[in-house]
């Protein structure tokens, strides 16, 4: 919704004539309707405002449209009044059925119901909209606090909770327990066959055990002949024995 604003005819409405010192211009009376605007208009529509004043009393050395914040402000330089070049922006608007003008005088208002805006005289208009907006910051007070993020820190009262409730624990109760490794009975490996083609005499077994083997063919085995008796034979086999 956009807003055109006669800033003297609502100055005076609003009761805010002379409530600021000034040495004879109406600047400070101007600053405070703009900050007054500023607390009734809804924050969407401010950028959509344009507030005019006659340009009577100019601030020097400014040029003749400024910018308050998000509000327009600009002065009827060239023109009759402030009237006159009101009744032209209306005119120039380009949606003027989603315009409201800001104004108890007559003139102003017919020129905005030619073009099927909405009028309405200043004094309803700022008295409505501070009725608006107090509504608002009421309801707003009502609303329940948004939900507090977590602290990323742990209070100390916390930490102590923890600490109390965790230090009645015995972790050994809790640790597996240790078993020993003389306990522990050795996994018997089965014997292995030997690979095809080989030709080693496998060992004999009787009842699962093997069995020595004797003579000097097998390294460390114990020789069970003695040297004489060793020797008859090989007299006996061989004739060395005369």
């Amino acid at each position: 919704m956009s807003l055109i604003i006669d800033g003297y005819n609502l100055l005076y409405a609003a009761g805010l004539v002379g409530s600021v010192d000034g040495e004879g211009s109406f600047e400070g009376e101007r600053r405070a309707l703009l900050d007054a605007l500023l607390s009734v208009i809804d924050p969407k529509e401010l950028p959509q405002t344009t507030v005019v004043f006659d340009s009577a009393n100019p601030p020097p050395g400014l040029p003749r449209t400024v910018h308050h914040q998000q509000i327009t402000v600009r002065f009827a330089t060239g023109y009759a009044d402030a009237d006159e070049m009101i009744e032209e922006l209306i005119r120039d608007h380009h949606a003027p059925k989603r315009l409201t003008v800001v104004s108890s005088d007559h003139r102003v208002q017919r020129a905005a119901r030619r073009r099927k805006a909405k009028a309405i005289d200043s004094d309803s208009w700022f008295r409505l909209m501070r009725q608006t907006r107090k509504r608002i910051r009421e309801q707003e007070a009502k609303k329940p606090p948004p939900p507090k993020q977590p602290s990323a820190s742990v209070p100390n009262a916390q930490v102590n909770e923890w600490i109390k409730f965790f230090g009645e624990i015995d972790l050994d109760e809790l640790a597996p327990p240790e078993t020993s490794i003389a306990k522990i009975t050795p996994r018997k490996t089965p014997p292995t066959s030997p690979p095809p083609g080989d030709q080693t005499r496998p060992s004999k077994q009787t009842s699962g055990n093997r069995e020595p083997e004797t003579g000097e063919g097998k390294q460390g085995s114990p020789n069970v002949f003695t040297d004489d008796y060793l020797k008859k034979i090989a007299d006996e086999f061989f004739g060395t024995n005369e």
